[in-house]
């Protein structure tokens, strides 16, 4: 903290500063591009855009190519990913927060390599997959851990709790209606957008946390703070809508549509326009109003 602001501003700035020039370069190129299968089948939302994951795609093309030819194979890479986390978890943990979320997302890339890697050396395998997910929850745990332990004597303690049980039941909700028979990939707020939310956050944290000081006197992680409430409110709202989601498919097999409906099936009729306009003429049927 003595020592000067640039020390710790300046690498971050340099970062962003590239990145954005690869961002214009992507946005002024794109359409010599393809769009790759892995981009296209994965769900975009408000903030995590296509473009942003495209771009991101091509930018580190080149460094998936570069591990194929070091003869990483994609299990190792997978760990790579999760060693990576844990450091960002510390830098977390320290309030290096600009840092900790260019670490981060180098570490969240590891998740795109391997798979990458996989593909592009044909070494793809059920087991494989199934270790990078489980990694995926440690190396996800570790960063929230690492939160944690920084902010353990503030109110946001409890937003991380809940947004680490959040994050836990987002996967455990899409798995285990996978098991039942129930493929459910909606949501608000799964590990794409936790990351994103996050890294942006704690890229822009330092510079932020320096115009308030000198501006309004806050000394407090505002941006952090802001994506960690985030985290901790969707998580668990997009785990809820996935276990009302199951588990109205579930009861519209083994009840059907016509009989007597259950809370989910009441829930996400209501979810609808359409379930809307009917509810409301019953209603009105039912009470005789015009």
């Amino acid at each position: 903290m003595n020592s000067p602001i640039w020390i710790t501003l300046g690498p971050i700035v340099v970062i962003n500063f590239i990145a954005f020039i690869y961002l214009c370069i992507f946005y002024f190129t794109r359409d010599r591009w393809p769009v790759p299968d892995e981009v296209k089948t994965r769900p975009n939302s408000s903030f995590l855009s296509g473009f942003f994951k495209e771009w991101w795609y091509w930018v580190t093309t080149p460094i998936a190519r570069f591990l194929i030819a070091i003869r990483f194979s994609p299990n190792i890479i997978t760990f790579i990913g999760f060693a990576i986390s844990c450091v960002a978890a510390y830098l977390f943990a320290e309030g290096l927060f600009g840092y900790a979320g260019w670490t981060l997302i180098f570490g969240a890339t590891f998740d795109m390599f391997d798979g990458k890697v996989a593909r592009m050396t044909g070494k793809t395998s059920r087991s494989g997959a199934y270790y990078d997910s489980v990694m995926d929850r440690f190396g996800e745990g570790a960063v929230m851990l690492g939160l944690i332990s920084y902010f353990r004597y503030s109110w946001i303690l409890y937003f991380l709790v809940a947004g680490l049980i959040g994050s836990m039941l987002v996967s455990y909700t899409r798995a285990r209606g996978e098991g039942v028979g129930v493929v459910c990939k909606k949501g608000w707020m799964q590990r794409p957008e936790r990351i994103a939310y996050l890294v942006v956050a704690s890229i822009f944290e330092p510079i932020a946390g320096y115009l308030l000081r000198n501006v309004n006197q806050i000394d407090f992680p505002v941006l952090v703070t802001g994506a960690v409430i985030i985290i901790g409110v969707m998580t668990n709202i997009t785990a809820v809508y996935r276990m009302v989601y199951i588990m109205n498919s579930l009861d519209n097999e083994d009840r059907g549509v016509d009989g007597v409906a259950s809370i989910p099936q009441i829930i996400m009729k209501l979810s609808t326009q359409e379930g809307r306009v009917e509810w409301i003429e019953k209603v009105k049927q039912r009470h005789h109003l015009k």
